[in-house]
């Protein structure tokens, strides 16, 4: 059976909420958030929400008409191998927080096959594509 059938559009968006509520409050992660998209849950949250549930529709196999790119929309964040290792810590709290443990099982391991597509655009300069220097040297 398909993961999004599985899990169910209102579970599906109850993670989602879940982990941006923990993730905005996280020390590390919540400034990156609140840069970009303003305070939790308003300003730029229910936009942002509403792409993030496409995108996790799609990446599940549900109907979505998501069309982003998520690598892309992380460039030029500030963000390091450190803020990935959170995300996915805060991300396994909210699934297995909210999912039975074959569909928690399922959306941690698609989070983390995202990471190192993710990171990637993480390392490379939005303006001229060229590599940004190792975080440490920031």
């Amino acid at each position: 059976m398909i993961l999004f059938t599985r899990i169910g559009e209102e579970r599906l968006r109850l993670v989602l909420w879940a982990f941006y509520a923990r993730a905005t409050g996280d020390d590390l992660l919540g400034p990156v958030f609140t840069r970009k998209i303003g305070p939790f849950p308003r300003a730029g949250w229910p936009v942002h929400m509403t792409r993030l549930e496409g995108f996790w529709r799609a990446v599940t196999g549900g109907p979505s008409t998501y069309r982003g790119q998520p690598g892309p929309a992380h460039m030029g964040l500030g963000i390091a191998p450190e803020h990935f290792d959170r995300w996915l810590i805060l991300w396994e709290e909210s699934v297995r927080e909210q999912l039975d443990p074959p569909e928690a099982d399922a959306l941690l391991y698609l989070a983390q096959r995202m990471r190192p597509n993710l990171e990637r655009f993480t390392q490379t300069l939005p303006d001229d594509g060229s590599p940004a220097s190792p975080s440490h040297d920031r």
